[in-house]
């Protein structure tokens, strides 16, 4: 309960900071922002560090991993996990805020043991609903923050329980000028355990280069860590990205799990706005 009441003082701390922000521009869902006066295109993926800025009031922004792949190998044996067309469909509410909403439209689970034995599930996936508001940078300056409450809802036929999971998430960035950019999160969620519930951290960086005008790379670096179960794990992150025009990025990539029993993923995925 004491970690429930916490996320809604955080929660109502960031709208206060909201509603202090300067905020010259009035376009809403209602009002769109003209297509003259758009930022620059800024996505959540495809590292695991979200982006500290928000989607253009009244428009909608689509980005998916069209197809995603889950490696883990434990004592018991091995399971693949395959995602296609896992959704992150945004829209802007104001100048300085978005809403979200992330689907796994499909999954493909398979576990072997030991001794050959193969499990096989698929189905529809889970949904969660995501508030990204922006606190400062938006729109200009070297530095910009955010706060993401989001929930997790158990929709999908893998979830192991049915009770909602949820959190905060602060994304920050950096211009480091020279075509680099730096960006960092720091992530508080409650996961539901046999116990109750538990407490997960993460923290994140990740640094990002222009290699030309329309190629960008990066690298990232970030750990989990459940507070009950005293779980560390350590992750190392690298991809590309290509801006094919203004609306329409492709990328791909992957994430290396560095401690033992952990995931190695290999993603493509495609982003554009409207």
């Amino acid at each position: 309960m004491r970690k429930i009441i916490l996320i809604a003082f955080v929660i109502s701390l960031v709208q206060q900071l909201s509603l202090a922000q300067s905020n010259t521009k009035k376009y809403t869902i209602f009002n769109p922002t003209p297509r003259n006066q758009m930022r620059d295109m800024e996505t959540d993926r495809p590292d695991i560090t979200e982006s500290a800025y928000s989607v253009d009031a009244g428009h909608f922004q689509l980005e998916t991993d069209l197809f995603k792949q889950v490696r883990n190998r434990q004592e018991t044996g091995k399971s693949i996990q395959n995602y296609f067309n896992l959704i992150n469909l945004k829209i802007g509410l104001t100048h300085s805020a978005d809403f979200q909403v992330v689907v796994e439209n499909y999954v493909v689970d398979k576990f072997t043991d030991n001794l050959g034995t193969s499990i096989k599930k698929s189905g529809f996936g889970s949904i969660s609903l995501r508030y990204k508001q922006n606190l400062w940078g938006n729109d200009a300056g070297k530095t910009a923050l955010a706060a993401m409450p989001y929930i997790k809802l158990p929709t999908g036929r893998f979830v192991e329980h049915q009770s909602i999971e949820g959190g905060i998430i602060f994304p920050f960035a950096m211009d480091l000028n020279n075509g680099w950019g730096m960006g960092a999160q720091g992530q508080f969620e409650l996961q539901k355990s046999e116990s109750g519930y538990q407490t997960l951290w993460l923290n994140s960086i990740t640094f990002a280069k222009d290699l030309s005008e329309k190629w960008n790379g990066f690298v990232e670096g970030y750990y989990t860590y459940l507070h009950d179960e005293k779980a560390f794990d350590a992750h190392f992150n690298g991809g590309i990205s290509y801006q094919a025009n203004e609306d329409l990025k492709f990328d791909l990539g992957f994430n290396y799990g560095l401690t033992k029993n952990t995931d190695k993923v290999y993603f493509a995925g495609i982003s554009f706005r409207y």
